[in-house]
């Protein structure tokens, strides 16, 4: 086939998806790329799968330099083992494989007692991790980094009909979804130190009065923090507040912060006068187990004797994690075997 007809075929491919639609129906189980309701066929109807639950990913911890120091037979024998062990923890636990791209597994649960088992499972990875296989590869600092979020999947089919020994490589399952992406992001900080760079800003803040715009009626939690914007626009209001604040920015937000703006004949850096400002450094440790707080309410609420759910086992990760809005849980749980 000549390049020309592939790319024409290729483009019909995209134009039939943008022209077909697309319907999901609701399920609590883990579909396979073999599930039958699941369709990607040129001109028909796409079938997909809708499931809420819990998405748990596990990736080994410095693995580009694991594989600097170590020899491919040492480190076919690490991914031999990890994998291995994952597949079986999962299922073990009602969880089901359904990724594994290099050093990082996916697995998914069924709806019906997501939590526990999602959580459970990441206490069995990281007991297998820290007591198993960092201890029989001597000489390996063995680690990995789990993460666990829940919500809605969309689960489609991809891919193209291949008959022979390609066909299971030619297909695949996208699952497209906040829970997938914010468990692998979880991933990739859990059990990993973070040195970041950041700015401590002192500044006058902006005064609201001196702002004309369209003003809002404010909140009664306005009105109380805020008392100068209870009064509304001043066109002769002093442009700062006399008082000062301390904020903390990040590089990328203290270099934004520069934008100018003209006001009276005068400059002045977003969010306030400032009067002084350092740079400063510091180390943030992440256990191995993140959870978002999803997961963690989930798991009290459902089940609320659960033992790996006890609030001694858990601490709030005070630092903002980038791309995640909710609040994340962090635990070292392993078990007493």
């Amino acid at each position: 086939m000549s390049v020309k007809s592939i790319i024409n075929e290729i483009e019909a491919d995209i134009q039939d998806v943008i022209n077909t639609e697309f319907e999901y129906s609701d399920t609590v189980n883990v579909p396979s790329a073999n599930d039958p309701s699941l369709s990607y066929e040129r001109n028909k109807l796409k079938k997909g799968k809708r499931l809420e639950t819990c998405v748990l990913y596990v990736d080994i911890r410095n693995s580009v330099v694991l594989n600097e120091s170590h020899r491919s037979k040492t480190m076919g024998r690490i991914y031999t083992a990890f994998t291995k062990a994952i597949i079986k923890a999962g299922r073990e636990h009602g969880g089901h494989t359904r990724n594994i791209i290099g050093d990082r597994v996916m697995i998914v649960f069924p709806k019906e007692n997501c939590f526990s088992n999602s959580v459970k499972c990441a206490v069995t990875i990281n007991h297998i991790a820290t007591r198993i296989l960092n201890v029989k590869f001597t000489g390996v600092d063995f680690k990995c980094g789990i993460g666990i979020d829940f919500g809605q999947l969309k689960i489609i089919k991809v891919g193209i009909q291949r008959n022979g020994t390609e066909g299971p490589e030619n297909k695949g399952l996208v699952w497209a979804g906040f829970p997938a992406n914010i468990a692998s992001r979880l991933t990739d900080l859990g059990n990993k130190t973070i040195t970041e760079t950041y700015y401590e800003v002192v500044r006058n803040p902006i005064n609201p009065r001196a702002i004309k715009g369209n003003f809002q009626f404010p909140s009664i939690f306005e009105m109380i923090n805020n008392p100068d914007r209870n009064q509304g626009y001043d066109p002769n209001a002093p442009f700062y507040l006399s008082k000062t604040e301390t904020v903390e920015m990040t590089e990328s937000e203290f270099a934004q912060s520069f934008v100018m703006y003209t006001h009276k004949d005068e400059y002045f850096t977003s969010g306030g006068k400032m009067i002084s400002f350092k740079r400063k450094t510091r180390t943030i440790n992440y256990p191995p187990i993140l959870i978002t707080e999803r997961v963690y309410r989930g798991l009290l609420t459902i089940s609320p004797s659960i033992d790996v759910g006890k609030s001694v086992f858990w601490n709030e990760q005070k630092h903002q994690i980038r791309d995640v809005s909710d609040k994340v849980y962090g635990s070292h749980l392993m078990w007493k075997i």
